[in-house]
């Protein structure tokens, strides 16, 4: 125990001494957040977007065809027409849970769904009014995730689409009644709608550690090994697990502070209204940093020269924070893209940061926010210890 004092304090402090590396770990995270939220705080007001929609259509077969002019006009608003709004995929009543399970986790922006008595409402509408009797529209039931803002946005464009229906619907029978309204269905926990400052802020105190962990992990590991350093270790009575332990614990320490700092300076600087006293959150994040404390272990042993661990961290970094959607939001990708997306711990960890936070649903289940990065986890340490052993023989 007393050895692993030691060597936490030694590593601790040496790095707390280094100017340069207090400005990229403690200030440079701050400046990044303050920068993107300066420079992107507007993102999204203006220009036009694409919708992925899912329609279901459960009417079926009843003589009428209302339901189906429904389908019509949808597909009139979907690419590949002028001017579409909406990318259309078709599915069948039975594949209800499944295309519910897409908009919840980000693979369509909304779920539209004509009831099995659409056709009849509509049929009744029309009797009842003119008979000059009251009645109850027709329902469109939209099925969408409110804190995402895609999902939110094409919600609102829905709007346009039932003032076509309407229309249609008057122009056809020659009534000018609502005769369909649209029935809302939230998927996921209401988390307020968040601002740009709400968006980045789980993604630098994501990255934020990551960077710690291949700035300082890797280069001094490498260091250490190319001076001979870990050699003269193994030649004291020093035990190996105490400077496994105290070097982990000393990086684990610095991105505490990290969190900490950045999270503080964006809720009272910035005015995020992140949770930051969210106890999961911050027990994800301590996870977090094990799995990049663990990924700079393994580069730091993979190559020798800090030099190359400096390169090859700059050309691991950026790749994987511009696909953890961290700083935009990420939509139709294509699917080689997609793949990269799927097996970066990063976006894992930005998607349960965002929902830990209270920022957003989470657009991956949160058993996969642990496997993943648990995998990255295991095959770096494996990696590490296997090349390591190899080393010693």
């Amino acid at each position: 125990m007393k050895a692993f004092w030691k060597f936490f304090k030694l590593h601790l402090l040496s790095d707390l001494r280094n100017r340069r590396s207090i400005f990229w770990v403690v200030i440079f995270p701050i400046l990044l957040l303050v920068l993107l939220i300066l420079a992107f705080s507007n993102l999204g007001t203006n220009g036009a977007l694409n919708f992925r929609i899912i329609l279901i259509n459960e009417s079926g077969a009843s003589g009428l065809n209302f339901s189906d002019r429904i389908v019509d006009i949808v597909k009139s608003m979907s690419y590949p027409n002028k001017n579409a709004v909406f990318t259309l995929t078709e599915m069948n009543p039975d594949q209800k849970d499944s295309a519910i399970e897409k908009v919840l986790y980000a693979d369509a922006d909304i779920l539209v769904v004509i009831p099995k008595d659409f056709d009849a409402s509509i049929a009744r509408s029309v009797l009842l009014s003119k008979l000059g009797m009251n009645f109850s529209p027709a329902t469109l039931d939209v099925f969408y995730v409110p804190n995402r803002a895609s999902s939110s946005l094409a919600q609102e464009m829905i709007g346009g689409l039932t003032g076509k229906i309407n229309a249609f619907f008057a122009g056809t029978l020659g009534q000018k009644i609502s005769s369909v309204v649209i029935k809302d269905e939230i998927l996921g926990e209401i988390m307020g709608s968040p601002s740009y400052t709400d968006f980045v802020t789980p993604g630098i105190l994501v990255i934020a550690p990551f960077t710690t962990g291949l700035l300082l992990v890797a280069p001094k590991l490498s260091f250490l090994r190319a001076n001979r350093v870990m050699r003269r270790y193994a030649s004291t009575p020093m035990n190996p697990v105490s400077f496994f332990f105290g070097f982990t614990f000393s990086r684990t320490a610095i991105m505490v502070i990290q969190y900490i700092g950045l999270a503080f300076f964006a809720v009272f600087v910035m005015r995020s209204r992140i949770d930051i006293f969210s106890l999961t959150a911050f027990f994800y994040y301590l996870f977090s940093c094990a799995v990049y404390t663990a990924i700079g272990f393994a580069v730091g042993v993979a190559v020798s020269s800090a030099v190359a661990v400096s390169a090859l961290s700059s050309v691991v970094n950026l790749p994987l924070e511009f696909l953890a959607g961290i700083y935009f939001p990420l939509f139709n990708l294509p699917w080689y893209i997609k793949i990269f997306v799927y097996a970066n711990p990063l976006w894992y960890a930005t998607n349960a940061m965002r929902e830990l936070l209270r920022v957003s649903q989470s657009q991956s289940p949160m058993w996969m926010n642990i496997l993943i990065p648990g995998l990255w986890l295991m095959i770096s340490m494996g990696f590490a210890l296997t090349k390591r052993a190899a080393e010693r023989k």
